[in-house]
């Protein structure tokens, strides 16, 4: 089973994190500060989550065996880098063995010539699906293609020319969801594209939504405990 994991299922896969507290001694009766390794377990959560958290260690298992592909993608990577505000020396992650491939994106962003700040930044990842995929009409779009394909700076990839013209799916899947899931959407519509079978997320929101469409997709959109359940 190809499954594509949202940041939100490999955020609360660390366990621990590792990092240093500063203490204070006394040296020759005289007070000294030093640093010292200190790992910080996370508590267990009092709320629906925790049965959630409580799967991905079965989830692990299923990746060791070959039951099921991890899969990641470059705007994943990105929007994890983003939410890191204090990133510690090191965590104890569930998932830390195992290698994740890398999905091909609908249309690579990298190729625009993005700063840091704008390969980053959220509100960017927005406006990047409301200009290309909600509002181009069909014409549009293949004039858009067209115009790649003889511009000596950038090409498009034939998987990338197919997403294009399979712009209904992703309007379908941003049917009645609020535009700040629009990363989420992509993310979806990276999974739905690349065949992926399903998309695990801790998104109740999002997948809530989603399930309230019934959208005609190959790619399902579970919550760890129900991916367990398959098994």
């Amino acid at each position: 089973m190809r499954v594509l994991f949202d940041h939100s299922v490999r955020s609360d896969a660390i366990r621990a994190e590792h990092g240093v507290v500063k203490e204070v001694g006394e040296l020759w009766g005289k007070p000294y500060t030093y640093l010292r390794h200190h790992t910080q377990v996370r508590p267990p959560r009092n709320d629906w989550r925790q049965d959630e958290i409580d799967s991905l260690q079965f989830i692990a298992n299923l990746i060791r065996n070959g039951s099921v592909f991890p899969f990641t993608t470059a705007e994943m990577e990105a929007e994890a880098f983003r939410v890191l505000k204090c990133p510690s020396l090191g965590h104890e992650d569930i998932f830390a063995e195992f290698r994740f491939e890398y999905l091909e994106p609908p249309i690579d962003r990298s190729k625009w010539g993005l700063s840091i700040e704008q390969h980053l930044s959220k509100e960017d990842v927005i406006a990047y699906c409301e200009c290309f995929f909600l509002s181009p009409s069909a014409d549009r779009t293949e004039a858009f293609i067209d115009g790649m394909r003889s511009n000596p700076c950038f090409s498009l990839t034939g998987f990338e020319e197919r997403c294009l013209r399979r712009l209904d799916v992703f309007k379908r899947i941003c049917r009645g969801i609020d535009r700040t899931h629009y990363p989420d959407a992509l993310h979806l519509w990276t999974a739905e594209e690349n065949s992926v079978d399903v998309f695990l997320t801790m998104d109740k929101r999002f997948r809530n939504v989603i399930q309230r469409q019934k959208a005609d997709l190959h790619c399902r959109i579970l919550f760890p405990s129900e991916l367990k359940s398959q098994f």
